[in-house]
């Protein structure tokens, strides 16, 4: 039963992640919500990446990605738009200084995202397998360091 009530959860994400990538690829952007706006924005940042992905995202429903071998280009905008909204709202602030220190040593804003992610997903990871809370202060310790 569990794993039907994944697969469900998964085909509808991955249906409506590929409706926004319609969207974001023919530029439609007015009209969607702040999250899914910025869903589509961070697909068109990783199009060169994982366009096959983006756009047979409705015919891949029941595609795995083993965190062994594949990175997962629906987790990873997901994460990608996580930190982005962190940012805009200084929350934690000091994901925006971290943020606006590393521009000031010339690294992209998007390469500053994925540091910020590479920060951030292994406390939400180990959050999420030990069912406990996120540990914002090691959080901020380390985008401190």
């Amino acid at each position: 039963m569990k794993d039907q009530a994944y697969k469900l959860f998964r085909s509808a994400n991955r249906e409506h992640l590929h409706f926004l990538w319609e969207k974001a690829k023919n530029n439609e952007l007015d009209g969607l919500g702040d999250e899914d706006r910025c869903l589509a924005e961070a697909m068109l940042l990783h199009e060169d990446e994982f366009f096959n992905v983006f756009e047979f995202a409705d015919v891949l429903l029941d595609r795995e990605f083993d965190p062994d071998t594949d990175v997962n280009p629906f987790l990873h905008i997901t994460i990608h738009t996580a930190v982005e909204n962190q940012l805009a709202a200084k929350d934690p602030i000091e994901v925006f200084q971290f943020y606006n220190a590393m521009r000031k040593k010339k690294c992209s804003h998007h390469d500053t995202i994925h540091l910020i992610g590479a920060i951030f997903v292994p406390l939400m990871f180990d959050t999420m397998k030990h069912q406990k809370p996120f540990d914002n202060d090691r959080y901020v310790s380390m985008l401190k360091k």
